[in-house]
């Protein structure tokens, strides 16, 4: 005799109803496709109710978009290197599975866009993300943790979103004004201390939001994510109010690299009271390319020349025949010592074969903190210190004023 039917009832939490409020909001108002929505809705249904491999994080996102293709970026918490690989989009869709063993902070960007900050959220294995709307405005949400992130998002994303713009509009203008530099000078550096201040008012604001919310939400993994924005000299006092399941739970790792980052903030904001042309250069030990120490205390006697720089950096790559223009010129009067940073090892010795770099280069892994020990404001950033191992002077960016700088300490 055949059993009666089953009947199986999804039961829907206060999450999950919010999500398909949103979902409806986003038919009306954004004009999502219908097919492609449904889809959505279907498989946000099922990230409520399981998680996936506890390697991987899942990523369904449907984008107003035009392009056929985004970038997804991640970073390690703690760190400034970058991963950027490029993924195709079906129709707006994106259907990702990034393998991952410890959270990352991920972020869905235009491709070739480095101003905005994109579709950014934590990336944390045996989760998924579901996202949906344009790259102005979107809404993240997904499995347990994406639902308690979700007020996350909201809260900071129109502050993203305009530091975005700011960001855009200074480097619009900065490039304008420096095609004559001369001419410009007094404007670039009032529209540097405008920009400069301006941000750092909507930076400050988002900070404030931060503190608070982690303050009203200390048993909720998605607070430790904030972490990276709140103030270097309150880090200790925030950790210590989270609950002790979270403190010690998944987000372990996230919380000790964000401490250690706070505590290299803190020297920095110190080393910018402090590093200046005069003071014995701060020593420091790092792994050279064949992976042995370099220390560089070791140069006192000669005329040394730090260049911190980076794969990434525009800047540091036009600058580079120039460089070894003149290390051939003044040969065996200074040595020059490359300082990689927000590279991976692998990119930073391809880029060090690929333009034939004659002179010693190190790789400083974020952790280490060497940039904050001399407060590098951008890069590149060269300081050259004398034999004595006092900082002789330092020059941030990549200008003229470098080389003339050279002829005069070496010129005949």
């Amino acid at each position: 005799m055949r059993g009666k039917p089953k009947i199986r009832v999804l039961f829907m939490n206060e999450h999950m109803f919010e999500m398909f409020r949103l979902l409806g909001e986003s038919i009306r108002e954004k004009g999502l496709a219908k097919p492609a929505l449904l889809c959505l809705v279907l498989a946000s249904m099922l990230a409520f109710s399981c998680g996936g491999n506890k390697n991987e994080l899942r990523i369904e996102a449907q984008l107003d978009y035009p392009g056929d293709s985004v970038d997804v970026m991640t970073v390690d918490y703690g760190s400034t290197t970058v991963d950027r690989k490029r993924y195709a989009l079906e129709d707006g869709h994106l259907d990702l599975t990034l393998p991952l063993e410890k959270p990352t902070s991920v972020s869905i960007r235009v491709p070739g866009d480095y101003y905005h900050y994109g579709i950014g959220f934590p990336g944390v294995p045996g989760e998924k993300v579901v996202v949906w709307g344009s790259f102005d405005d979107y809404t993240v949400n997904g499995s347990r943790f994406y639902q308690d992130y979700a007020a996350i998002s909201d809260m900071l994303k129109p502050g993203y979103v305009k530091l975005g713009k700011m960001r855009e509009d200074f480097e619009n203008l900065y490039k304008e004004l420096v095609k004559d530099r001369e001419k410009n000078a007094d404007r670039l550096k009032a529209e540097k201390e405008r920009y400069h201040t301006e941000y750092e008012a909507v930076n400050r604001d988002l900070k404030q939001k931060v503190y608070d919310f982690v303050a009203a939400h200390p048993d909720q993994d998605a607070s430790v994510s904030l972490l990276n924005s709140i103030d270097p000299n309150q880090m200790e006092d925030v950790v210590a109010s989270l609950n002790p399941k979270v403190a010690n739970g998944r987000m372990k790792p996230v919380i000790d690299a964000l401490r250690k980052q706070a505590e290299n903030e803190r020297i920095r904001q110190e080393a910018v009271e402090s590093i200046k042309e005069g003071i014995e250069a701060p020593d420091f030990t790092l792994p050279d390319i064949e992976g042995k120490s370099f220390t560089l205390s070791s140069m006192r006697g000669k005329w040394v020349i730090l260049d911190f720089w980076g794969s990434w950096c525009g800047w540091c790559i036009k600058g580079i025949p120039d460089m070894k223009k003149y290390y051939e010129k003044y040969a065996g009067k200074f040595e020059i010592v490359g300082i990689d940073c927000r590279d991976t090892q692998e990119k930073w010795k391809a880029a060090v074969e690929k333009y034939e770099l004659p002179w010693l280069h190190v790789y400083n892994a974020d952790a280490d903190g060497t940039p904050d020990k001399y407060a590098i404001p951008g890069y590149p950033t060269k300081i050259i210190i004398d034999p004595d191992g006092n900082i002789n002077k330092i020059l941030v960016g990549e200008s003229e004023e470098f080389y003339k700088y050279l002829d005069t300490l070496f010129g005949e």
